[in-house]
């Protein structure tokens, strides 16, 4: 008998079963697991646990900080929140580990603008409103460590990695890159307007926000690389309130790069983009959940989850590997169910921070008291100190006496051993020789723990882990796999033996029956199971040490195994990546389950609902059993060699791998509720448990709440909620066994009908395509069976499934061979030759194949057959009688159990045979005889009342039973042992031989045999239920009786009332009245029956004539009225009588196998029946349907071409225009295209003489020009700032351009002007004048540039003469000047690339998408704010390096020259794409 009974799922093994088909919790059951809840208490108190679990979990966690902060920051190792307070002047920090106030330290820096505390949490970083930076020793706030620098003379914002500090300076409009360490401050870039800055975590990448765009750029290219445009809608800040009245809304854009510098995020309004940093391709957009704005954006550790938080403090997490713009987690705190007053539920901006290893997110309100602590959806994991070491071939167990955790490091040759709630180190112990191959604990107190290493096993004391005793076999080899219980050590390894010790090291058996080295044992109180690494499993009985069973499904290494409670279903996984069950009472598999991954140790929990699994790469995947629903999966990135073991609670897991040994919070364990689903939202969660049911929501009906398992199905259930379950169902939600029961257990237990009745009919619906979506009813059907339902016959009949054709069983069989044939199997699996024996040439007869979709425990005498076998006899829907499936059922138990009523039936033929044969000769004999068959029947009704002794007297034929017993018992006592006695021949006084007793006689108690007589024979009708045709003949005399007696009351009336209708007329001549009534009485009956008095005369003839015909003729004409319609009743019923008795029957003969009471055995129905061909219709209804149909397609398909050729006209007249068009297009577009060439030429012609004339009038007059080229013209300013330098012009003679706006000090003019003679007459990509300095090291420091400028054309440093635009940051070095020159102003060089296309310059252009990276299509260089020589047709790219030599010859002669351009097919397609 299994444990476990599911069918096999892989092809192979079983039915051929769709992905869909083997969907959750619908295809098997687990027998010794926690029993359904039936009761209503039970099931109120389980739903009470759940939603307390769930809020207690996901519900928020309040810190609060003694007055108002205006910024929160969470340090990097989590274990510290700082808050600033501009009011108080001083920095808080509070203790997460005891959630209290650690410290406070006094500033004199006033308001703060930004808090940054480094990776190594060694150094706090704060700026102010007043353009100040700031440093502290963390977290001892050291007064020496102290430093402060002035940025600027405004608020500061600023980002740190690494401990450099990327800070705007307000003033000068640039982004300086400052190191308190060596105390330099450089330049970076010019940008204004910034309000947020984030670097990478690798330092190469820096992005800005502004109010209008936001820029990335690269410390490698020294440039920006990426600039995105904000769009801003009309009413971009504002905002409605409740009353429709619009108001003004700050607006918060960030940018977030990945941890690994492959992705960043940008979050405008409720959106985030997420962008690719190599090509800055838009990969993905995710969405809030509502309108509101996002204030705060992270990635997770492992850039699998971004995070984000929006301005209402809704928490949002998406999954990156996920294409759905909706959060994979929502969660939010709730206006109506969190009332404890620490939110306003006002939008303001709030701060994220993630702490990834406990699973944690804190949102921190800006110039809030509180900061908020959030569970999330990240793999929580404590490291334990001292672990990260290589644990190839390690083991890893926990003590669950003393909550510790024990883990081998094989290298070493050394125990490490942590306490698993405090993580600290307990001892580090050594072996004293060979390695710890394997290890487990020796009893059940744990108090001994054995190592396994080189032929020899180790006896340690765990408390003290001293001197270990040492258990010696040469006959061990190397111990790859070692268990033990109270009594013996079992070892197994190299040897490919089993080595059984006693703990004083004597050899107590070898079991030697394997084919190489033993990787795993496992123990139960009556096997010994090993396997070994060529997949072989092999089962020993424990107390005679023989096979029990050979095991053979694996074809690799046996890498793990376990064992459930009831000892009877073993699981095993190998290195074949199969997960198998096998039932070790039928030495069969159940199910087969492949694996995504190797797996190298399992874990079976202790209620036996969920099974853990651990990959060899890194995954701890938990599934719900007996579904094998994916509950979750842990991913530890880097993890080799892993391993795992669960507390005695099961409130952690413990993880060990490479990377270290993890403490993680279970999800099997109550107070770690998980959700499952697709899109997980908290909020709408809670509300549903708190009993919302309103429509303003979508809702999904998808998640599940583990380890409870519970979803919707079970609310709407217990609700009786029949619309939303049955869209729910409709809608493909699991049905699942949960902690309070499945949802048709709870219906049933509230008494819910309509629930029940939805659910029966959904569950019917959804065997189409899952044959096991019928397995979880048999925990209840016996309680639908009872109840009645009206739909429950449909189900029954479709419960038998058609084997698919796939399986290629036996079309045929022997003519000869009986069918049906019914068998029981655990699985689905149909072996043909069971039911029809080895193929044969005489195979004739069509048959066919089903199996039941319900799986039950039908064996005989099992508790369970014998109450569904009640149940059915209860069931008020008798049309389940008539189903296939229990007929089935019926007849084969019949079959199975009909000796025994035969037997019974045997023993009251021979004892009414006796008794008849006594009453017709009075031999005392056959009295005696009759006696013994009497007592032999009389022991099975005392077997009967001893089986169930109140159901027995609620039996009338038991009456009857017991009543001819007593009675013969009595008779027998008088006729023939008081017979004896009496009739015995004495002496009397006078030593005559006489009677002993004259005066008995046994005609005295002939009263008694008449009455055993009559009631033997009434008893002897029940032999007719023993046959199928004469049971229906029981039924209907029973029906008859029961009719017959209201009949019989008015016959009886009539009667009397005639005889005292005639004594009215007749005077009574008798003394006796008694005697006279009697007689008057007994004459109106004979009268009725034709008979009488013939010589009555007068009224009393006419009186005895309307007698006769009122009784004869009326009355029996009723009765005949009355007989046909119990006939008609009972012949429509005869099936449903016939087997109902036959149930009875069942019942009564199933009562006497006591000792399969407690069989727990489900197995599944198989049948092999006779092929019946499918309902033929009517030949004649057929020709007429086909004639209709004929008609209407006939008619279709004329109207269909007529349609075609309407359309086909249309299209080419269509086609004929478009080519017309088209030709008119192109000859428009040629001629277009040379009158435009044409006059652009003759026109550029005009405007450059026009512009060198007026260039040199205007470099006469002035040498100043703005940025856009305009006349600057001298003007004494008040109150504004230099565009160049971005000093203060207050009160001073500048230079101003009236057109841009354009402001130049004295300062920046004198620049200018020295360098005006030398001024190159470029420009860089924007327009602006380029100026030359001979020595740029010098002029770069003096601006407090950055180190190692980039020329932008070569990308070489800048050394010696460079050509700059201050504005911008351009350069150009003097390598690349006359190229670039050449390049700007040689407009009609010819050059082609090798497809002919003309190569034309362009610069500026180019850089008016997000993306300024450009490859060169050559050199595959990259570049950023250099032009290029661009083939638009092909299309590619081509820098100056790569192009000088073609440009020199083309503006020599002026020829197109056959240049070898080929185009790059890459290049091409990236451009077609941003195209």
């Amino acid at each position: 008998m299994s444990g476990l009974s599911e069918p096999l799922m892989k092809n192979e093994n079983a039915l051929n079963i769709s992905q869909t088909m083997k969907d959750l919790a619908l295809h098997q059951n687990l027998e010794n697991k926690v029993p359904e809840i039936s009761d209503i208490k039970q099931i109120k108190k389980g739903f009470k646990e759940i939603k307390a679990a769930v809020n207690k979990t996901f519900k928020y966690k309040d810190i609060e900080f003694p007055y108002e902060c205006e910024l929160i920051k969470l340090s990097p190792k989590h274990s510290l929140l700082v808050g600033s307070s501009s009011k108080e002047s001083e920095l808080v920090l509070i203790d997460l580990k005891i959630m209290k106030e650690c410290k406070r330290i006094k500033t004199n820096l006033g308001s703060l603008a930004c808090m940054k505390i480094n990776e190594k949490e060694s150094k706090i970083y704060l700026s102010t409103d007043d353009g100040r930076l700031a440093s502290f020793d963390f977290p001892s706030f050291s007064e020496d460590s102290y430093n402060e620098v002035r940025i600027s003379s405004s608020k500061v914002v600023f980002d740190e990695v690494k401990d450099c500090i990327y800070a705007y300076d307000y003033d000068k409009d640039t982004i300086v890159i400052y190191n308190f360490t060596l105390g330099t401050k450089e330049i970076l870039a010019k940008c204004r307007g910034v309000e947020f800055i984030r670097a990478s975590d690798d330092n190469n990448f820096l992005s800005v926000s502004t109010n209008s765009h936001i820029y990335v750029y690269s410390r490698q290219q020294k440039w920006a690389t990426f600039v995105y445009k904000i769009e801003k809608g009309e009413n971009y800040n504002y905002e409605q309130d409740e009353n429709g009245d619009w108001y003004w809304v700050d607006k918060k854009c960030e940018v977030e790069f990945s941890h690994f510098s492959n992705k960043f995020a940008i979050s405008i309004e409720n959106k985030i983009y997420l962008w690719e940093i190599e090509k800055y391709k838009n990969i993905a957009t995710y969405q809030l959940h509502t309108s509101k704005d996002i204030t705060s954006v992270k990635f997770s550790k492992n850039d699998d989850y971004l995070v984000a938080v929006g301005v209402d403090h809704s928490i949002n997490i998406w999954d990156l590997s996920s294409t759905n713009p909706l959060p994979k987690f929502l969660n939010q705190p709730l206006k109506d169910l969190d009332k404890e007053g620490t939110f306003d539920f006002s939008n303001r901006f709030y701060d994220l921070e993630i702490d990834e290893d406990r699973n944690l997110i804190y949102t921190h309100g800006i110039d809030s008291k509180y900061s908020y602590q959030w569970k999330g959806i990240f793999l929580d994991k404590a490291r334990f100190p001292d672990s990260k070491f290589i644990k190839e071939n390690h083991k890893c167990i926990t003590c669950k006496r003393t909550n510790q955790v024990i883990v081998t490091n094989v290298e070493k040759s050394e125990l490490y051993i942590w306490d698993i709630e405090t993580l600290d180190m307990s001892r580090v112990v050594k072996i004293p020789e060979g390695v710890p191959r394997d290890i487990c604990f020796g009893d059940k107190d744990e108090k001994i723990l054995l190592v396994g290493a080189d032929s020899v096993v180790y006896a340690y004391d765990f408390d003290t882990m001293g001197e270990p005793k040492k258990l010696d076999n040469d006959s061990l080899g190397l111990v790859y796999a070692l268990k033990a219980n109270e009594n013996y050590v079992f070892g197994g390894g190299s040897k490919a033996k089993i080595v059984i010790q006693d703990y004083n090291g004597g050899l107590i058996m070898d079991l030697g029956e394997f084919s190489e080295k033993i990787t795993s044992i496992v123990i139960t109180d009556s096997y010994v199971i090993g396997g070994d690494i060529k997949g072989n499993v092999i089962v020993y009985n424990l107390e005679q040490w023989t096979v029990y069973a050979r095991l053979k499904e694996h074809t690799a290494e046996i890498t793990t195994m376990e064992v459930f409670k009831n000892s009877e279903t073993l699981l095993t996984i190998g290195k074949d990546k199969k997960c198998i069950f096998w039932s070790l009472y039928d030495k069969i598999p159940i199910k087969i389950q492949t694996l995504e991954d190797e797996v190298d140790s399992c874990y079976l929990s202790n209620d036996e609902k969920s099974f853990i699994l651990s990959t060899t790469k890194g995954k701890v995947t938990i599934y719900n059993l007996p579904s094998f629903e994916k509950i979750n999966c842990f991913k530890y990135k880097f993890a080799k060699h892993q391993r795992f073991a669960c507390d005695k609670d099961e409130k952690y897991l413990i993880v060990s791998h490479d990377e270290g040994v993890f403490r993680t919070l279970s999800p099997i364990h109550p107070d770690n509720p998980t959700i499952i689903d697709d899109n997980i939202s908290i909020p709408e969660m809670r509300r549903f448990l708190e009993g919302d049911r309103s429509d303003k929501v979508e809702r999904k009906d998808t998640w599940i709440i583990a380890p409870f398992m519970v979803n919707s199905l079970h609310y709407y259930s217990n609700e009786n909620l029949k619309k939303e379950l049955k869209k729910a169902m409709i809608n493909k939600s699991k049905y699942l066994k949960s902690s309070v029961g499945n949802p048709l257990n709870i219906s049933l237990a509230k008494g819910n009908t309509e629930a029940t009745g939805t659910i029966i009919n959904q569950l019917k619906c959804r065997v189409s395509d899952n044959l096991f979506a019928l397995e979880t009813l048999s925990d209840c059907l016996i309680q639908l069976n009872q109840g009645g339902f009206k739909g429950l016959d449909e189900l029954y009949n479709d419960c038998l499934i058609p084997v698919p054709a796939s399986e290629k069983l036996p079309d045929s069989c022997d003519a000869g061979l009986k069918l049906p044939i019914v068998s029981y199997s655990l699985t689905m699996k149909v072996n043909a030759e069971k039911f029809i024996g080895p193929p044969s040439e005489d195979s004739d007869k069509k048959i066919t194949f089903l199996v039941s979709a319900i799986r039950m425990n039908l064996e005989i005498g099992s508790q369970e057959s014998l109450d569904f076998l009640q149940s059915l006899l209860d069931c008020s829907n008798t049309e389940i009688f008539k189903t296939k499936f229990i007929q089935y059922i019926l007849n084969d138990k019949w079959n199975k159990v009909r000796k025994i009523m035969f037997f019974n039936g045997l023993l009251f033929i021979l004892y009414l045979i006796s008794l008849s044969i006594y009453v017709i000769y009075r031999d005392p004999l056959f009295l005696l005889i009759a006696l013994i068959w009497s007592i032999l029947m009389f022991l099975y009704e005392l077997v009967q009342m001893y089986i169930d002794i109140c159901g027995y007297f609620t039996e009338f034929w038991n009456y009857i039973d017991l009543s001819r017993a007593g009675l013969f018992y009595v008779y027998f006592y008088f006729g023939y042992i008081k017979y004896y006695e009496a009739t015995n021949i004495i002496k009397d006084s006078a030593g005559q031989d006489v009677q002993a007793d004259p005066t008995f006689s046994i005609d005295n108690y002939i009263w008694l045999l008449v009455s055993v007589t009559i009631l033997s024979w009434v008893r002897g009708i029940t032999l007719f239920a023993l046959s199928t045709s004469t049971r229906y003949m029981i039924s209907l005399l029973t029906e008859v009786i029961k009719d017959i007696i209201a009949f019989a009351v008015v016959v009886f009336y009539s009667i009397l009332s005639f005889a005292f209708i005639k004594m009215a007329f007749t005077e009574s001549t008798e003394a006796n009245h008694s005697v006279f009534i009697g007689g008057q009485i007994l004459g109106s009956f004979f009268e009725a029956t034709g008979g009488g008095d013939n010589e009555v005369e007068g009224f009393t003839l006419a009186l005895v004539i309307f007698n006769l015909i009122f009784n004869v003729i009326i009355m029996m004409n009723l009765l005949i009225s009355i007989l046909g319609t119990t006939y008609g009743r009972v012949n429509d019923d005869a099936q449903v009588e016939d087997l109902k008795q036959l149930t009875e029957m069942i019942i009564e003969a199933e009562s006497f196998y006591l000792n399969r009471r407690n069989d727990k055995k489900k197995t599944i129905m198989q049948i092999c029946e006779e092929y019946t061909p499918a309902e033929v219709v009517g030949e004649n209804d057929m020709r007429t349907r086909f004639r209709t149909v004929k008609t209407e397609i006939s008619m279709m398909k004329q109207k269909n071409d007529e349609l075609h050729r309407i359309n086909f006209k249309k299209i080419e007249e269509l086609d004929q225009r478009i080519i017309d068009t088209q030709g008119k297009i192109e000859s428009s577009k040629k001629d277009i295209i040379n009158e435009f060439n044409t006059a652009i030429k003759d026109l550029g012609k005009k405007i450059l003489a026009a512009n060198q004339v007026e260039d040199a009038q205007e470099e006469q007059k002035n040498p100043f020009v703005c940025l856009s080229g305009h006349s600057l013209k001298p003007k004494h300013l008040y109150g504004h700032l230099c565009d160049i330098c971005r000093d203060g012009l207050n009160d001073v003679d500048a230079f101003c351009c009236k057109i841009c706006d354009f402001d130049m000090c004295m300062k920046c003019a004198q620049l200018y002007y020295d360098h005006s003679h030398k001024k190159a007459g470029l420009s860089c990509k924007d327009g602006h004048i380029l100026l030359n300095f001979e020595n740029s090291q010098e002029f770069f420091t003096e601006q407090g540039y950055e180190s190692e400028q980039k020329c932008r054309f070569c990308f070489e440093n800048i050394k010696g003469e460079v050509y700059h635009c201050l504005p911008c940051m351009f350069n150009l070095c003097s390598k690349c000047k006359d190229t670039y020159e050449l390049s700007t102003k040689s407009k009609d060089a010819k050059l082609v690339c090798k497809s002919t296309h003309n190569l034309k310059w362009r610069h500026k252009d180019l850089y008016e998408k997000e993306s300024l990276l450009i490859n060169c299509s050559d050199c595959k260089e990259e570049r950023t704010g250099a032009g290029f020589y661009c083939c638009v047709e092909c299309p590619s790219y081509w820098c100056l390096k790569c192009i000088t030599k073609q440009l020199a010859s083309g503006s020599e002669d002026g020829q197109p020259e056959d240049r070898n351009i080929p185009p790059d097919p890459a290049e091409s397609a990236e451009v077609e794409a941003d195209s």
